[in-house]
Parts: C-alpha cells; sequence; structure tokens
C-alpha cells in the first residue's frame, strides 16, 4: 500500500491586536460643565423654593379664616426668617446642585473621581484652608460696610435673614444644614465639575469664583463673598482636589452660624468691626497660601 501523505494544513493569519482602550478623559468638557452650572444653579433654586411654596400654602389657609386681607409681605418675613421653611429648602437646593455635579460626570463618561476632584491633598492643606478663609472675614465685611454706606438700597436683606434663621433652631441641626451642605454642595458644582472643566487654571479661578459670589444674587452678599470665592477657587485649582475648598467653606458657614447664635448679644449686626483687622486678616491669609502653595509644590498640576 502507498504511504498516506500528510496533507499539509495553513495556519490562518493571526489576527491583529486589538487595539488600546482609549484613555479615560480626566475632566468634564467646558461646554459639559457649563451646562451643569446653569442647570444645576437653576434647577437647584426651582427645588429649593417647594418648601417656601408649601409653607405659603399652609400659612395662607391658617390665616384664611379671617376677612382681613392676607399680608403677603408678613407672610414672606415670616417664611424666608424661619429654619423650619429656610432649612429643608436649603437642603433641597444642596442636593440638587450636587445630583447635577455627580450625573453631569456619569453621562460625560469621566470619572467622579477626576471630573470632580474626589482626591486628598496634603494635610497641611486642610489646616491652612479653614484659617485662611476665617482671615478673609474682616475684608467681606468691610465690603459689605462700604456698600451697606455707598449704595444702601442694594441689597434683598440676605445676610440679616440668615442670622435669623440661624437662630430660630437649635446649633446642633442649623450647622450641619447651613453650613455641611452648601459647604458641600456649592463645591461640588463650583468648584468640581464647573472648575474643573475649564483647561486654563487662571481663568478657572476667576469664572469660578466670581460666579459663586454673583450665584448669592443679593448685591451686598455677592460683594462679600467675593474675596473668599476667589480663595476657594484657587485652593481647588491648587491642591487639585475638592476636599480643601469644602473643608474651607464648612469651617466659614460653621463659624458664621455659631456666631450668629451665640454672638448675637455681644456683636449687633449694624457694629463694624475696625478696619484694620482686614490687613491683619490678609497677612494670615497669607501665609496660609504660602502653606498650600508649599506644600503642594511636588504635586503634579491636574
Amino acid at each position: 500500500m502507498e504511504e498516506l501523505t500528510e496533507i499539509p494544513t495553513v495556519e490562518p493569519p493571526a489576527l491583529p491586536p486589538p487595539d488600546p482602550a482609549p484613555p479615560a478623559r480626566r475632566r468634564v468638557p467646558w461646554w459639559g460643565g457649563a451646562l451643569a452650572l446653569v442647570v444645576g444653579g437653576i434647577s437647584a433654586q426651582i427645588v429649593g423654593a417647594i418648601p417656601v411654596i408649601v409653607g405659603a400654602v399652609i400659612w395662607l389657609a391658617g390665616h384664611g379664616a379671617t376677612n382681613a386681607e392676607p399680608d403677603t409681605d408678613q407672610m414672606m418675613r415670616e417664611l424666608t426668617r424661619s429654619f423650619w421653611v429656610l432649612g429643608p429648602s436649603i437642603v433641597m437646593t444642596g442636593g440638587t446642585m450636587a445630583l447635577v455635579a455627580f450625573v453631569t460626570a456619569k453621562l460625560a463618561r469621566v470619572p467622579a473621581r477626576d471630573a470632580l476632584g474626589l482626591r486628598g491633598a496634603p494635610w497641611p492643606a486642610f489646616l491652612a484652608a479653614p484659617i485662611g478663609i476665617l482671615a478673609l472675614g474682616p475684608t467681606s465685611d468691610v465690603l459689605r460696610r462700604l456698600m451697606q454706606e455707598h449704595l444702601p438700597w442694594a441689597t434683598l436683606g440676605a445676610l440679616e435673614g440668615l442670622d435669623q434663621v440661624a437662630r430660630s433652631a437649635p446649633i446642633w441641626i442649623a450647622v450641619p444644614a447651613m453650613a455641611f451642605v452648601p459647604g458641600f454642595a456649592e463645591e461640588v458644582l463650583f468648584r468640581g465639575v464647573f472648575q474643573r472643566s475649564i483647561r486654563n487654571g487662571v481663568l478657572a479661578v476667576l469664572l469660578s469664583g466670581s460666579l459663586f459670589a454673583a450665584y448669592h444674587m443679593d448685591p451686598q452678599h455677592v460683594v462679600a463673598v467675593l474675596p473668599l470665592g476667589f480663595y476657594l477657587a484657587w485652593l481647588a485649582q491648587r491642591t487639585g482636589s475638592l476636599a480643601v475648598p469644602v473643608t474651607g467653606h464648612v469651617f466659614n458657614n460653621a463659624a458664621a452660624v455659631i456666631g450668629s447664635v451665640y454672638l448675637a448679644d455681644q456683636v449687633t449686626a449694624d457694629e463694624p468691626l475696625d478696619w484694620w483687622w482686614a490687613p491683619i486678616g490678609w497677612v494670615v491669609c497669607a501665609a496660609c497660601v504660602a502653606v498650600v502653595w508649599y506644600t503642594t509644590r511636588k504635586q503634579e498640576a491636574r
């Protein structure tokens, strides 16, 4: 018998290696950050108005038994000075801001850690952040006094109203609602998804700080918040961490709430600080800036 010859097999051509996965984006596109700021800011105000509307309905129902025409001005004064109306409003406003920020990162397919700056920072930055922002307090007070002196009509009474709201609830409820919630929610929207979407660092700080102040709407409040906004924006830009400006923001709000409650009898709303406290605060704040700058000097720019 003839030997069977082995039929040669032909190897199929090797498939090319798969393309490497595209690198994950580290920031939301600038237009996405801007859209998040607009949508988050407007929707937060709408959602935050719900407790006020509910309170107004209850107030009108309670005063409907009388034949007298309801005093809507009195109603709004009572509602906007009550923590039990403004407290839920602040929480719902903050929750909406944070939700929009996280949803934006998800829709942009950017990890929340990168899109929002959810990372750590050198520990001295967490000490310097609250000291620096508290040191800017006298500057804010001077700016507000200048507004009261030269533009007394340019106010909605927001600062006085917030003082009354803080005093209308137990401190252990007022601090979480008026310090922790806005301190995180405003930062995650302004310093997180919005500021980190802008590649130019100087432009990011200027826009984030100024728009943050403008969001407070009351002209006197806007001017007073402006230096604080720039400081928080710089902290976020320098450290690349959302946690650092959140720490400063929460401490500043908590100090304001606690001061409204416990120092109301010692310091009246119309009693100005001596002007020389402002330059002293600048020196302290400059030292805090130097600490943050030095401890993050080896950190890669984000």
